[in-house]
């Protein structure tokens, strides 16, 4: 039976490959948002906000006043695509980065442990290729289970607590700088995100962007 199947595979494998097929990883938005940021040069003196959608949807530039400021989220991003596209960052040898991953893993059923490898495996390649480039690794961001907008991920609390202390412990293992936002932004009686700052029990709106503003600027 494993060898049908090992035969199978290969067969497909190659009837793929003569057809011209590619597997797919990512969603047509991640393909179009990065290769407009390759066309987008990196400079020594940006700092780059690296991310998903929760650094996507934020206006950076204009949050900082400082035209320096490059966003580089693409919403749905998994580690595995923020890897895949890190070489035109890297490249600009940018002053700063600002990483934020790791939660659409998660809604994937990801293991912490595996999400905190990917994690890993970007700071790596980024102190090796980019090593005067300061590397700011930021935690998870708490969800909302009582919001049904976004069911795959409001359930993850526990295994985002579980990542932030693995994240946590990694920088200080590396050197490498942890900024826990989770804390400004869960309820006060709980680790729910806190109501006030979403409307969907995932993403942020202006407030929450503001209290992160806060958090980020003796860094910048």
């Amino acid at each position: 039976m494993k060898k049908t199947i090992l035969t199978l595979a290969i067969i497909f494998g190659l009837t793929s490959l003569l057809s011209g097929q590619q597997t797919i990883k990512y969603s047509a938005l991640y393909y179009h948002r990065a290769s407009l940021f390759e066309k987008l040069p990196i400079h020594k003196s940006d700092i780059v906000f690296l991310g998903n959608s929760i650094t996507h949807y934020a206006e950076w530039a204009e949050i900082f006043n400082d035209r320096h400021v490059k966003n580089r989220g693409i919403s749905g991003d998994l580690v595995e695509g923020v890897y895949d596209r890190l070489d035109p960052i890297i490249k600009g040898q940018p002053k700063k980065i600002f990483l934020l991953i790791g939660v659409n893993n998660l809604a994937r059923n990801h293991c912490a442990d595996s999400v905190l490898m990917g994690i890993e495996k970007i700071a790596e390649k980024i102190m090796k290729e980019s090593p005067r480039t300061k590397l700011y690794i930021q935690s998870v961001f708490p969800v909302n289970s009582t919001f049904t907008n976004s069911p795959r991920h409001a359930n993850k609390g526990p295994r985002i607590i579980e990542l932030n202390n693995g994240i946590k412990k990694m920088c200080a293992e590396k050197g490498l700088t942890y900024i826990d936002v989770y804390p400004a932004l869960k309820s006060k009686d709980s680790e729910e995100l806190d109501p006030k700052f979403t409307t969907d029990g995932l993403h942020l709106n202006g407030d929450a962007y503001m209290v992160w503003k806060e958090i980020l600027e003796k860094y910048l």
